[in-house]
């Protein structure tokens, strides 16, 4: 009987120590590969925008992206990263719910719908963009130059949207929505021309930025064509004379620009090949006479030496009433004479756009059909996984009260439970000791990219906390217990006594 019962025992003590290694492997992959939270804490560990600034410097030896440019991109990605890993977490959460039973597959689409793609993300990520930082470092200086934006257009392009970014951002929130509803399936097509005519490049919106535009270059650089240089009977204008003249007329130019907003928007999305701008110069007239009067009383012809102030007088009004006949009532120009020449390059950027969204659109229709696929055949997996893991515990559970059982005092059956636990906790710590000393040796080796260089040390380092803590926890308990039967007996002893 006592051969049966201490191979039963010895059986028993095996069992509950295989099952402790089991047990703690299994606690360890239950609390990193399937808990959502710890994806979520290393994705967060991952700073995105050191990784482009990186990226960036072994990339670019050729300086096709300028400093400003680069310095725009990265603080924008740093500001809204936060923003982007909240929402991509959340499409992390839905789908770890689903492999653990809770709820219905989640579609791809319907994932980003609810994460990235809809109009709160693209506002939340807005808010905490510098839309006019991009603006001028990635629309002036990248692609400014190659539209044929002249530099007085770019400077008040730019200016007149930081002062119109509040509205601006609202627009482009509303063209995120229906680009969103056509990448996730949700509506049947898009034309994106016209999205951008109802929203960013509206009437509304551009009369706005055209009426935040500062046109003082563009009407000096008008009035230069008929005042600047040597005028009749060799009278010339000074700078600040023709600026005089100028701030009389930008109100004029002013309205003129508003006046064709919806031509001008015709003719970035393609629409109109090009746009003409009618400024009435007669509103002009006043202000140019008494500064032309200046210049000639200033400069007086030879022949006017000397005479009165009514010959004087009666010169200029000749000479004001033949100079104003060679200026039209009306100045007429066209795209390419105010600057904005774009050569096409918005119209080639709007229709690769749109072919790019077609692209997506139909890669993340495929995509959706390998995420529910791969979440569906990994399901089963999971199930079986965590109900393998609670018949662990319950395996354990059963051993042990065996082996209380059978010993059927507390001296023996805590000695016996103690050693296993102790055993399991001092080999599994030494393990772990072992495991981390050699996979840090191999990654300080390893060439990691300077922002990804924390990253491994910090996976290996929690994902084996959970392994480390069973074993501490163990070996602790294996000691309690061990102490347990041999104070118990005394303690007893005393008591009868």
């Amino acid at each position: 009987m006592k051969i049966l019962k201490g191979i039963a025992l010895a059986l028993l003590s095996l069992i509950l120590l295989i099952s402790l290694g089991v047990f703690g492997i299994a606690y360890t992959v239950n609390r990193v590969a399937l808990n959502s939270q710890y994806m979520v804490k290393t994705l967060n560990d991952i700073s995105f925008a050191d990784a482009l600034q990186e990226e960036i410097n072994q990339n670019n030896t050729s300086g096709d992206i300028s400093p400003e440019l680069q310095t725009a991109l990265v603080d924008t990605l740093r500001n809204t990263e936060p923003v982007i890993k909240d929402r991509i977490g959340i499409a992390i959460d839905d789908s770890f719910a689903y492999l653990k039973g809770q709820g219905n597959v989640p579609s791809l689409q319907d994932t980003l719908s609810k994460s990235v793609m809809n109009t709160q993300f693209v506002t939340d990520l807005l808010d905490k963009t510098d839309l006019t930082q991009l603006a001028d470092q990635a629309l002036v200086k990248q692609i400014g130059e190659e539209a044929g934006f002249s530099d007085s257009f770019h400077t008040a392009l730019i200016n007149a949207i930081k002062k119109s970014e509040p509205d601006l951002k609202k627009q482009i929130v509303n063209a995120s929505d229906p680009i969103f509803k056509y990448l996730l399936m949700q509506t049947p097509n898009l034309d994106l021309k016209s999205t951008l005519r109802q929203t960013v490049l509206s009437d509304g919106m551009v009369s706005e930025i055209l009426s935040n535009l500062d046109t003082s270059t563009m009407t000096r650089d008008i009035l230069t064509d008929y005042l600047g240089g040597q005028l009749p009977q060799d009278i010339h204008l000074t700078s600040a004379q023709i600026d005089r003249v100028s701030a009389s007329l930008q109100p004029v130019v002013k309205a003129a620009l508003t006046a064709v907003a919806g031509n001008f928007a015709d003719y970035l999305t393609g629409a109109r090949t090009n746009f003409i701008l009618k400024v009435p110069l007669a509103s002009a007239g006043p202000t140019l006479k008494i500064v032309l009067k200046e210049a000639f009383t200033a400069q007086l012809p030879a022949g006017l030496q000397g005479a009165s102030q009514a010959n004087i007088d009666t010169a200029y009004e000749m000479y004001y009433n033949n100079f104003i006949q060679i200026i039209p009532a009306t100045y007429d120009a066209g795209s390419n004479e105010l600057g904005i020449g774009t050569g096409g390059q918005i119209v080639d950027a709007i229709n690769n756009a749109q072919n790019s969204l077609t692209d997506g659109r139909n890669s993340i229709d495929s995509a959706n059909h390998d995420f529910e696929k791969g979440l569906q055949d990994a399901k089963p997996y999971v199930n079986d996984f965590r109900a393998g893991f609670i018949g662990v515990i319950v395996l354990m559970a059963l051993v042990m009260l065996g082996i209380i059982l059978i010993y059927r005092n507390v001296k023996n059956a805590c000695l016996n439970l103690g050693i296993v636990f102790a055993l399991y906790g001092v080999f599994e710590l030494i393990g772990v000791i072992i495991i981390r000393t050699f996979a840090n040796n191999q990654i300080t080796k390893a060439d990691i990219p300077h922002a990804f260089r924390t990253i491994p040390g910090t996976l290996l380092n929690d994902g084996l906390a959970p392994l480390q803590t069973i074993s501490i926890i163990c070996l602790v308990l294996g000691i309690l217990l061990i102490a347990t039967s041999i104070i118990y007996p005394m303690a007893r002893k005393k008591n009868t006594e």
